[in-house]
């Protein structure tokens, strides 16, 4: 009784409540999240969303965050190796799949994980795959792997979702995958449905045709470096100046790229006033939270070695450890001072962040 009440009752509404802190911790991390088209997250399954990956698991709590019905995720299996943060994944909607250098005895594991997705979207859900099949810091595209396909073909085989079931091309785009107070810009293209693929070649012809197609929808929302990052990066983390709306945003961006060289890119006002007044709020905020950010970059700086999880980790340790500090300093604030000005100062520490980041972002 009490598992049936934890899986049907309790880890949903974990999951609705960490969702709501993750979009609100987001607004921080994140300086800016453009979505192309904002109809999308409404979708319902059967849904197979193919993704990028440029930055590890915070690819996946960004999109996922974004999403009215919940999303199931395809997380590296070394993840799961430990029976108790196994069980916290799964709960959670992470499933494993594995690589050949985990070892053959987990790969053959893959294909449970393949039928799970394909119970999911029998069932309505949605899934999230990185169809590079590996995460690289980097502003181009991997060669795709299989996996997506083979969870799109089984899934337009099956005759009572076959006509509904689509594949959503999502590509995401950073200005830099180590920076706090990020630009970042998704871009949903145009859905691959069972009209837009061939069923008469061969397994591997099929394969390919389908990587073909998608490769094609991934690049169309992703701005490539082509041997110039500090380009794409510039134009990322400007965007909003750049761009005509939402949906435009990357076609815009492209456009300035093939037409413009860094230094010859359009002039943008300085927006001086804006600066002036958020110079003291960002000061505060500096002020305010320097004990607990810079420790916890160092630490996860050490911890990660450069790898790719670092965005990943920093944001998940900063979500566990920042209401212990912000409950911290309130109970020194208030019981060491009588002054309410500086009791109303702490209490509004999360509003002094957004605006550290808010002015962070007149500097890009």
């Amino acid at each position: 009784m009490f598992s049936v009440t934890f899986s049907q009752i309790i880890v949903p509404l974990l999951y609705s409540l960490l969702q709501v802190i993750i979009r609100l911790a987001l607004r921080i991390f994140c300086g800016d999240i453009t979505v192309s088209n904002k109809s999308v997250l409404q979708s319902k399954g059967p849904l197979l969303l193919a993704c990028n990956h440029p930055n590890a698991i915070l690819d996946a709590i960004i999109i996922g965050s974004l999403f009215k019905q919940p999303v199931h995720y395809l997380a590296r299996g070394d993840a799961f190796k430990n029976p108790l943060v196994s069980k916290l994944l799964t709960a959670f909607k992470l499933m494993p799949i594995y690589r050949l250098s985990e070892g053959r005895e987990y790969v053959a594991l893959n294909d449970n994980t393949f039928e799970s997705c394909h119970q999911i979207l029998l069932q309505g859900g949605i899934v999230l795959i990185f169809s590079e099949g590996l995460c690289k810091h980097e502003w181009q595209l991997q060669p795709l792997k299989k996996g997506t396909a083979r969870i799109a073909f089984t899934a337009w085989n099956e005759p009572s979702i076959s006509d509904y079931f689509r594949v959503q091309p999502v590509s995401i785009n950073y200005n830099s995958f180590t920076k706090f107070g990020k630009q970042v810009i998704i871009h949903f293209d145009e859905i691959i449905s069972k009209q837009d693929v061939v069923f008469t070649a061969n397994e591997g012809e099929k394969i390919q045709q389908f990587n073909s197609l998608l490769t094609k929808r991934l690049i169309n929302g992703m701005l490539l470096a082509n041997g110039n990052e500090t380009l794409v990066q510039t134009l990322i983390a400007k965007h909003k100046q750049f761009i005509h709306s939402p949906a435009t945003a990357i076609a815009d961006l492209k456009h300035l790229q093939a037409n413009y060289q860094l230094t010859t890119l359009p002039k943008i006002s300085n927006q001086l006033l804006l600066k002036i007044l958020l110079l003291l709020p960002a000061v505060i905020s500096f002020l305010l939270h320097a004990a607990l950010y810079f420790p916890i970059k160092k630490m996860v700086q050490q911890k990660t070695n450069g790898s790719v999880f670092y965005d990943s980790v920093l944001l998940g340790l900063l979500l566990i450890v920042y209401p212990f500090y912000y409950l911290l300093i309130n109970v020194l604030a208030f019981s060491f001072t009588n002054s309410i000005a500086l009791q109303i100062v702490v209490l509004l520490m999360p509003l002094w962040l957004w605006l550290l980041t808010s002015f962070k972002k007149l500097f890009h």
